[in-house]
């Protein structure tokens, strides 16, 4: 039907176009005439094309696998390869035994495990808790204050006691006290610049006595959980105000540390020439006294503290900072204050606790307990990981690690905190494989013996030459995958 207005279309007639199409192949026909006619006449030479030679019948299927070999290697290639990492890793775990844990992970990425939640005692690898809090809770730019208050002097003199009020600098030393220990302390304070100031004051006489104030911190001396084997050549007695580790003078300990560092300041201060009518004695200064401060000493930056620590084991460092975090986080300058803080921090970073007890800082208690798999989360997944890792000693190069390891892959390249007391030895860190991946790792060795380095050596290098092998690769064989 047509629409309305519009003419209707006329279709041609069928005997038009019949016509029509008749006139090409009249012209087609007229034209192969024309060429038949002239062609050349036909020659004897014939050529003659033989046909391929006969090729073997494939017996593959044309929708088998076999047509598609590379994914088939490729798929063959990868299990192969986790096998062969897994069977070292299996040689790794009868040198481990069931007591101890090892963990490995490339970046959050589990690698291996072998008793990775088994809670054991961490030894100093404890300090890694201590160390990642305190980056967190102080920041990396905080630092130690120790200051000189008393009544404002009057033409050289000061009327009455001289405060000398710690803030919890761990590593507060004298140039004349030589640190005796086998990882002597670096990055220190020099306490001699408090003297120095009041002589540039003009300072010629104190007319009372000069008083050790450690009142930020409490007066627990010493971990409970010690035990007597652990000695002041270990650690403690520590407090706020603390110098020259308590050392006094030939290899002897004050029992109060603010009291020994106020008895240090009052032998310096006399023989600069200064008079002083009172004695050394401890006590916290008054409240409201309208003291002054008449000098100050700061610590270096709080990672250069760390620093010290992690390379040299310090365990009164450690504990130090324990009490200064319960300081800033709680108002408590408590052991107690310090690691409810770090165990919420950690808590607060997603670290698995299962089974986690913390004692002290320093890890000389054998109470203390932790995983292989906490560990390695510290090392890779929290927010102060990257920081930390930079702040370890490396194999072969300084602190605790300056001897181990040479002449293996890590030496050089490998950063670790050891950990080492009786049938314990502990190492946490990273170390980058052959291939560029770096790998967090903990390995934590409890068992009697395991701390003798006939013992834990060829342990700690097999770690290493597994993390330096990974991840291994097979490369695909296609030959037995391809079409029969």
């Amino acid at each position: 039907m047509s629409s309305p207005g519009r003419p209707p279309r006329r279709a041609l007639p069928i005997a038009m176009l019949t016509a029509l199409a008749a006139v090409p192949a009249i012209g087609l026909a007229g034209t192969w005439q024309y060429a038949e006619a002239n062609l050349p006449p036909p020659t004897t030479t014939t050529t003659t094309t033989l046909p391929p030679p006969p090729v073997g019948r494939l017996n593959t299927a044309l929708l088998s696998l076999r047509r598609h070999p590379t994914p088939l290697a490729e798929r063959v290639a990868e299990v192969d390869s986790a096998e062969a990492f897994m069977k070292r890793v299996e040689v790794l775990g009868n040198d481990v035994g069931e007591a101890s844990c090892f963990r490995l992970v490339d970046d959050t990425d589990l690698v291996a495990e072998l008793n990775a939640e088994l809670p054991v005692i961490p030894a100093s690898n404890q300090k890694l808790l201590v160390a990642a809090v305190a980056l967190d809770v102080l920041g990396t730019d905080y630092r130690f204050r120790t200051e000189l208050q008393s009544p404002p002097p009057t033409a050289g003199v000061i009327a009455g006691d001289v405060y000398v009020v710690g803030g919890g600098d761990p590593v507060l030393r004298t140039a004349e006290v030589p640190d005796p220990l086998r990882y002597p302390s670096f990055n220190t304070t020099r306490f001699e610049a408090l003297v120095d100031r009041i002589v540039f004051l003009g300072i010629t006489a104190i007319d009372g006595n000069i008083i050790g104030d450690g009142s930020r911190y409490d007066d627990e001396f010493r971990a409970p959980s010690w035990g007597s084997d652990i000695t002041s050549i270990d650690a403690g007695p520590y407090d706020a105000l603390l110098v020259n580790d308590g050392l006094i003078a030939n290899g002897n300990y004050g029992l109060d540390p603010s009291r020994s560092a106020a008895r240090i300041f009052y032998d310096m201060v006399v023989a600069r020439g200064i008079t002083i009518t009172g004695s050394p004695a401890n006590e916290s200064r008054p409240v409201d006294a309208g003291f002054t401060t008449l000098a100050l000493v700061e610590s270096r930056l709080l990672t250069e503290v760390l620093v010290e620590m992690l390379h040299t084991s310090d365990n009164n460092t450690a504990e130090m900072l324990v009490k200064e975090i319960g300081y800033i986080t709680a108002g408590q300058g408590t052991r107690v204050a310090g690691l409810q803080a770090i165990r919420a921090t950690l808590a607060g970073w997603g670290v698995a606790l299962d089974g986690v007890e913390l004692h002290d800082g320093s890890g000389l208690s054998r109470d203390n307990r932790i995983t292989c798999a906490a560990l390695t989360a510290i090392m890779s997944s929290t927010p102060v990981s990257n920081e930390l890792r930079d702040l370890l000693p490396v194999a072969g190069r300084d602190g605790t690690l300056a001897r181990e390891l040479l002449g293996t892959q890590a030496e050089g390249r490998l950063q670790a905190k050891t950990g080492t007391l009786t049938d314990v030895k502990a190492l946490t860190g990273s170390l980058p494989s052959d291939s560029r991946v770096q790998v967090d790792f903990s390995l934590v060795l409890n068992g009697e013996g395991v701390d003798q380095p006939a013992e834990y050596e060829p342990v700690w290098k097999r770690v290493v030459a597994l993390i330096d092998d990974y991840p291994i690769v097979i490369e695909p064989d296609l030959e037995p995958f391809t079409p029969r």
